[in-house]
């Protein structure tokens, strides 16, 4: 296996040495820092005195140079805004994140995978129907519009959870779950859609295969057919659109965390866009990057966990 990882990890360091790249440059090609940052009407020495404070007068292969130098020691620049490390500022807001990242996880897997597994045992009956509907309205729904409902009813109409704002769990551990039931209901309502989807049709194409007619015709048990054969070979590629959720919520889910006015990363991420922080927009995009490579990694060792056989078929 460890061969297996070492390339994983080969591959996975080259995307993100092109992708640092790309990330830089983009930001690069939006305009010059200094005029972004500068009042309106500034002056030509202001604007140069702006340019060697922040190594932005220095030639552009030399500020990539530094900035991989800094990247490579766990350091994503400093932001113009609020004067402080990048790297600082996201792991501030990291654990918000990951918090409503987890509970909407769980309760996407709560509502997806019966969902899903109901809907692939029982084709074209009611219980596929309604995990149709259901899929349909998850896929369909904005996130946006579900966390403004969601506010109307719960907060507005019956004043039973907070509309907006985030207490932090060691400040008041209740008030903490209270602000998080919406906005992780919200995500992991949006999360279960496609999940139930995803399962649904690799576990109809996996009860179709030969060894499944072969176990039936044996006179196994329905249950153990699914467990012992058909639910393994179905988890492979869902756990590959798994990591990809939860690679997207590492960058914060931006469009829940403005509506329920939380201080997440994609919070920060669009303030720094708003503000024109050049540093925090390529630092919080470069460290998503990072923790999808990662999980990326991660879902490959899976893989050869859970199916031996593609650890030879990549050795081919």
């Amino acid at each position: 296996m460890w061969p297996f990882i070492v390339r994983r990890t080969i591959y996975s360091l080259i995307t993100l040495l092109i992708l640092s790249f790309t990330i830089f440059t983009v930001v690069r090609l939006t305009g010059d820092p200094a005029v972004l940052l500068a009042e309106p009407g500034a002056r030509a020495e202001d604007l140069e005195r702006m340019r060697e404070q922040w190594g932005l007068n220095r030639p552009w292969p030399l500020q990539y140079l530094s900035f991989l130098q800094n990247v490579s020691t766990g350091e994503f620049g400093k932001s113009f805004n609020y004067r402080l490390p990048v790297s600082e500022l996201y792991f501030q807001r990291l654990p918000n994140s990951l918090q409503l990242a987890l509970v909407a996880t769980v309760i996407s897997l709560v509502i997806g995978v019966p969902a899903g597994l109901l809907s692939a045992v029982r084709v074209n009956g009611v219980w596929d129907n309604i995990g149709k509907v259901l899929g349909l309205l998850g896929l369909s729904i904005p996130g946006f519009w579900l966390g403004l409902v969601l506010i109307y009813i719960f907060a507005v109409r019956w004043k039973v959870l907070p509309p907006s704002g985030f207490i932090p769990f060691t400040q008041d551990p209740i008030a903490n779950l209270r602000s998080m039931v919406l906005p992780s209901f919200a995500l992991g309502v949006y999360l279960a859609g496609p999940l139930a989807r995803f399962i649904r049709s690799s576990l109809i194409e996996v009860l179709q295969t030969q060894y499944v007619m072969t176990a039936r015709a044996k006179g196994l048990h329905e249950s153990r057919v699914m467990r012992s054969h058909a639910l393994k070979n179905a988890l492979i590629p869902t756990i590959t659109f798994a990591g990809l959720q939860v690679g997207g919520l590492l960058g914060g889910a931006i469009v829940t965390e403005v509506v329920f006015s939380l201080p997440g990363t994609g919070s920060l991420a669009l303030n720094g866009i708003l503000n024109r922080d050049l540093p925090v927009v390529q630092g919080v995009v470069l460290i998503v990057a990072c923790g999808y490579v990662l999980i990326n990694i991660g879902v490959d060792i899976v893989y050869v966990l859970l199916d031996p056989r593609i650890k030879f078929a990549d050795a081919r």
